[in-house]
């Protein structure tokens, strides 16, 4: 199922006026704390991540757009592997039966030496 093209240009409507904005960041150390405004550049790529995650209404968009969405606004480099590995597996394009079909994938064995089916072996 194919994202909502409506949604879509929304969601990016809504990233564009987010990265716009400041967001409080707590500096300072040992009992001298502060809450500052820091602009969209100057919030570490994790946060910027659960920002986008939690504050975008994500309804009528594939997981795969979402994951390529997200994946274009955030420096990979700087998040945890496991973070990047499950966006780049949501952003992969899913084997389907229609995909093997339209002959878009390969179903051939990927190990040499299983071309024939050599039964139970005893």
């Amino acid at each position: 199922m194919a994202s909502d093209q409506r949604r879509l240009h929304e969601v990016m409507n809504h990233i564009r006026r987010i990265k716009a904005g400041d967001y409080p960041a707590i500096v300072g150390s040992e009992g001298a704390y502060r809450i500052v405004e820091r602009p969209w550049q100057e919030i570490p790529e994790a946060s910027k991540l659960a920002i986008l995650r939690d504050a975008v209404d994500w309804s009528g968009v594939t997981n795969r757009d979402q994951a390529h969405i997200l994946l274009s606004e955030i420096d990979l480099g700087k998040i945890a592997d496991a973070e990047r590995n499950r966006l780049i597996g949501m952003a992969e394009e899913k084997l389907t039966l229609k995909a093997i079909l339209e002959g878009r994938f390969s179903v051939a064995p990927k190990a040499p030496g299983l071309e024939h089916d050599r039964g139970m072996e005893r």
